[in-house]
């Protein structure tokens, strides 16, 4: 009797008919938290082995670029002109998955995308990550404004962001480069869609295209890398990982 019940119990597991092991193995799927959580730790614990390592401008954001309700997670270095993203990752069927660009970087891109960084953190008057509604279909779009500056001048990327799958797309829409000058005679250049116009056709193009479109609120959160790991200590900030993971969570 009992070896007829143990000969039905093994038919049940190999055909998968009892329920608890579907459930097992669902509960065994990594949340994205978890997996954000991993790897950021991996990329602190990474990067302060190398000694050049700066954390005060290295950032990660998370924005739910997709509207799919899980957050993408970014990567990057964002200090005057040198803007890179590093990593872009998103999270699908439990496993981490790094984007599929589908632009062609330009010989000055430093990073893995054509924008920077700087489009990438929470937004303010001149950079940053703002989330535009189209004002006749409805539509979402991302919109990364990528402001920089050095010894001799200025400017501002004005970038649409696409991202589909895993599938990532920065359209540059502007550029405004102003030179400083006091300390050089080159001229201020001006472009829309990548072709360079005059002043006045960027200035009339660039009040036209955000005519249309309605800026609406939107999460994006952001970590210095500071806020994570302490270099004077060697050791993570207590909590530091998880705080910025549920920040997300818990922000409108």
């Amino acid at each position: 009797m009992k070896r007829t019940a143990w000969i039905i119990v093994t038919l049940l597991l190999l055909s998968g008919s009892i329920p608890i092991t579907a459930s097992a193995k669902a509960a065994t799927a990594k949340s994205w938290k978890t997996l954000y959580s991993e790897y950021i730790k991996k990329t602190l614990m990474d990067a302060t082995r190398d000694s050049s390592y700066d954390g005060d401008f290295n950032y990660f954001t998370l924005v739910d670029l997709n509207f799919d309700g899980t957050p993408e997670l970014i990567q990057g270095y964002s200090l005057r002109f040198i803007q890179p993203i590093n990593t872009a990752l998103t999270v699908q069927n439990g496993k981490v998955i790094p984007f599929n660009y589908q632009g062609k970087l330009k010989d000055i891109s430093e990073g893995i995308f054509n924008v920077g960084m700087g489009g990438f953190l929470p937004r303010d008057e001149n950079r940053g990550l703002h989330l535009y509604k189209n004002k006749k279909d409805g539509t979402l779009r991302y919109i990364a404004f990528v402001d920089g500056s050095g010894s001799y001048n200025s400017n501002l990327q004005v970038f649409e962001i696409s991202f589909q799958g895993t599938k990532f797309n920065d359209k540059e829409i502007f550029l405004a480069d102003i030179p400083d000058q006091e300390k050089t005679d080159d001229l201020p250049s001006y472009y829309v869609n990548q072709k360079e116009v005059n002043k006045s056709a960027y200035d009339k193009a660039y009040k036209q295209y955000f005519s249309n479109l309605t800026l609406v609120p939107s999460k994006v959160i952001t970590a210095n890398y500071t806020d994570l790991f302490n270099n004077e200590v060697n050791k993570f900030v207590p909590n530091g990982i998880a705080n910025f993971i549920n920040r997300y969570s818990s922000s409108k």
